[in-house]
């Protein structure tokens, strides 16, 4: 496969997927975006290696490197001062403080990740890049089950039953405004 074939079929993979996400977002199905994204970037990577010549050079790296950490600088900085000025505003509107607690803990989590990628390349010298990918989703399906687990346990949350809403544990929520059928 030329380059020129590659940039046609992942231009119109792109759009393929932007539009199964924005259809899936209109009617609310929020779990068909990730199932799309994943199969997309598999599709992605399975075309890319197809390709016959050079996509990037080491320039290309370096630079994507460098921009990578000005990038990951850039949003901590907003990050954190977003989130300060959401617990400014928590007096005003206690959402705020799920905001910031979001920008907290994201950016920690990039920060961490950073870091521990830094250090596994810093030590092993890109030896093993089949590793760290494997380690990565490793990590990624096992906060993805305890999350899942946690979400859908059906503790702490609101019931539909009978035409009402019913308190099912201690939810730390209102009861649901919408309809209950």
């Amino acid at each position: 496969m030329t380059q020129k074939q590659y940039q046609i079929i992942r231009l119109s993979l792109v759009v393929v997927i932007a539009m199964i996400i924005s259809q899936s977002l209109i009617y609310k199905n929020y779990l068909l975006p990730i199932a799309v994204v994943i199969v997309g970037s598999l599709l992605m990577i399975y075309v890319r290696r197809r390709v016959k010549g050079v996509l990037a050079d080491e320039r290309d790296y370096s630079v994507g490197g460098k921009a990578a950490l000005l990038a990951m600088q850039i949003y901590s900085w907003l990050a954190v001062i977003a989130m300060f000025g959401a617990y400014s505003l928590e007096k005003y509107n206690p959402a705020y403080e799920a905001v910031a607690v979001t920008l907290g803990f994201s950016t920690c989590i990039l920060m961490l990740t950073y870091s521990v990628i830094f250090r596994y390349y810093q030590r092993f010298k890109f030896s093993d890049k089949k590793l760290i990918y494997t380690v990565a989703v490793l990590i990624l399906f096992l906060v993805m089950a305890v999350m899942t687990v946690r979400v859908f346990s059906g503790e702490d949350n609101w019931l539909c039953q009978n035409g009402q809403w019913i308190k099912h544990g201690q939810p730390d929520w209102p009861a649901p405004t919408a309809e209950c059928k």
